[in-house]
C-alpha cells in the first residue's frame, strides 16, 4: 500500500488505492477560534464538527472552519500561508497536524511510503520551502509513514501527461504558489514556483472592493465563471480582472525561466492546468489565449484542464508513491529461479535524459540481464546496463499512472 498527499494553502488532500478505486480525502487547511462553553463543545461533538479545546477557546477546524467564520463574521485562519508553513502563525504547527491525521489516517501497515506534495523555491521573493518541508516530513514520519516529498509540479506531470509519456509543461495554480514543471520523459528539465496564487487574487480583489477576504473566497467558490460579462465594479468583475493579471504574470515567469534555462528549442509539449485556482469555468480557454500571444521558444501542442483539478495533485503524489513500491526491487523469472534487479532513482533520471529505448530493444536487453543473473553473473547496474533500468522504472510508472488514472473514483469526505 502507498498514499499520497497534497499539502495545499487551502485545503490538505490525501489519495490510496482501494482496489479498483482511487480514494480522495480532503479538509480545508484553516480554522476559526470561537468562545468556548460546554454547551458549544457538546452541540460541536454532536454535529461531528472536527474542533479542539485549548483552555479558554475552540478551534473549529477545517471544512467548517469557513462556514463558522461567516456565522460569526470572523476571518479564517490558516496554518499556510504562500505554499509553506506560516511564521506568523502560533498554532500553525499543531493545526496543520490535526488536520492531516485526519486526511491521511493511520498507515496501514508499517513504514506505509507516503509521497506529500512540496513546492519549488519562488523565484519572486526570498522565502524558502526547506524548513516547510523538512517538517512535514518529521510530522508525517512521527504518524508511522515513510514520508517523501515530491515537487507539485512534477505529480501533475505523473497525474496528468501519462498518455503523453510523461512530457509536458504542468502547471498547479494553488491558493498560496503557482507550481510551474517543465518535464521530459519524467525527468524535470525545469520546475519553479511564484507567490501567487488563489490567495493573492482573494485579497486584491478584497481590497478593490472592501469586500471580507472569507467572503471572496466563497463568491469564487460558488460557481463563479471567467466570462467578463459581470459589472466591473462588483466582486466577480475585480475577480476576473485579478485573474488575468496573475495569467500574464505566470506566463511571463515562464518565458523568462525558459530563457534562462536554456531549454532546447523545437519542443513540441501539451501544457496542463490544475489546482483549485485553475477551476472556473473559462479558465483553460483564457489562459491558453495568453499563452498563444507569449515568445516562448518552444511549440505548445496544446491546452488542458485536468478533468479533476482539486485531486490532480494528490493523484500524482500517489502515482509516484506506488510506482516506487514496483520499482524497488524488481523481480524477474528464469523457469522457477527469481531474480531480482534493484532499480535506483538516480539511475533512472540520468538515463532518461539520453533516450528511452522502445519495447522491443527492452526485452531483448531483459533477456541478457535476466540470463547473466541467471548464471550467477554479477549485473553492473551502474554502468552499461542504466538505460535499461531506466526504462523498466518508466515502463510501470507509465502503467500504474494510467491504471490510477482510468479508474478513479471520488468518495465523501471524512472528518
Amino acid at each position: 500500500m502507498a498514499k499520497g498527499l497534497d499539502v495545499g494553502t487551502m485545503n490538505i488532500l490525501s489519495a490510496r488505492q482501494e482496489g479498483a478505486e482511487t480514494v480522495f480525502v480532503q479538509q480545508r487547511n484553516s480554522f476559526v477560534e470561537i468562545e468556548y462553553s460546554d454547551m458549544a463543545e457538546q452541540m460541536l461533538s454532536r454535529s461531528d464538527v472536527l474542533h479542539i479545546r485549548k483552555d479558554d477557546k475552540v478551534y473549529v477546524v477545517g471544512d467548517d472552519a469557513l462556514n463558522f467564520a461567516n456565522i460569526f463574521n470572523k476571518e479564517t485562519r490558516r496554518p499556510m500561508q504562500h505554499g509553506i508553513l506560516s511564521s506568523d502563525e502560533a498554532s500553525a504547527i499543531p493545526m496543520i497536524k490535526l488536520i492531516t491525521e485526519q486526511v491521511v489516517g493511520e498507515p496501514s501497515k508499517p513504514n506505509e511510503r507516503l509521497f506529500y506534495s512540496s513546492p519549488a523555491d519562488p523565484i519572486d521573493s526570498g522565502l524558502t520551502t526547506l524548513y516547510h518541508e523538512k517538517t512535514l516530513e518529521s510530522m508525517l514520519g512521527d504518524m508511522g509513514y515513510d514520508p517523501e516529498p515530491i515537487n507539485e509540479g512534477m505529480a501533475v506531470i505523473y497525474s496528468e501527461l501519462a498518455d503523453n509519456n510523461f512530457t509536458g509543461l504542468g502547471i498547479s495554480f494553488g491558493a498560496g504558489m503557482t507550481n510551474v514543471c517543465l518535464a521530459y520523459y519524467a525527468v524535470p528539465v525545469m520546475k519553479f514556483s511564484i507567490a501567487r496564487g488563489g490567495d493573492w487574487i482573494d485579497e486584491q480583489t478584497s481590497q478593490a472592493t472592501g469586500t471580507p477576504v472569507d467572503k471572496v473566497t466563497s463568491i469564487k467558490e460558488d460557481d463563479f465563471e471567467l466570462d467578463f460579462r459581470t459589472d466591473v465594479g462588483g466582486v466577480e468583475g475585480a475577480l476576473a480582472i485579478y485573474y488575468e493579471n496573475l495569467l500574464d504574470y505566470v506566463i511571463e515567469n515562464i518565458t523568462r525561466e525558459v530563457d534562462e534555462e536554456d531549454v532546447e528549442e523545437g519542443l513540441d509539449v501539451p501544457v496542463v492546468v490544475t489546482g483549485g485556482t485553475s477551476s472556473p469555468n473559462g479558465f483553460k480557454d483564457l489562459f491558453a489565449d495568453h499563452l498563444s500571444d507569449a515568445n516562448i521558444p518552444f511549440s505548445i501542442s496544446g491546452v488542458r484542464s485536468a478533468e479533476e483539478p482539486m485531486y490532480s495533485v494528490a493523484s500524482g503524489a500517489l502515482v509516484a508513491a506506488r510506482s516506487e513500491e514496483k520499482e524497488s526491487p524488481t523481480t524477474q523469472y528464469r523457469g522457477d529461479h527469481p531474480i531480482t534487479i534493484n532499480i535506483d532513482q538516480k539511475d533512472t533520471e540520468e538515463a532518461l535524459e539520453n533516450e528511452v529505448i522502445d519495447d522491443d530493444d527492452l526485452q531483448r536487453e531483459l533477456i541478457k540481464l535476466v540470463d547473466k543473473a541467471a548464471q550467477d553473473e554479477d549485473v553492473d547496474i551502474s554502468d552499461e546496463n542504466k538505460k535499461v533500468i531506466a526504462n523498466l522504472s518508466y515502463l510501470a510508472a507509465r502503467e500504474t499512472s494510467q491504471t490510477s488514472y482510468q479508474k478513479t473514483s471520488r468518495k465523501g469526505v471524512s472528518k
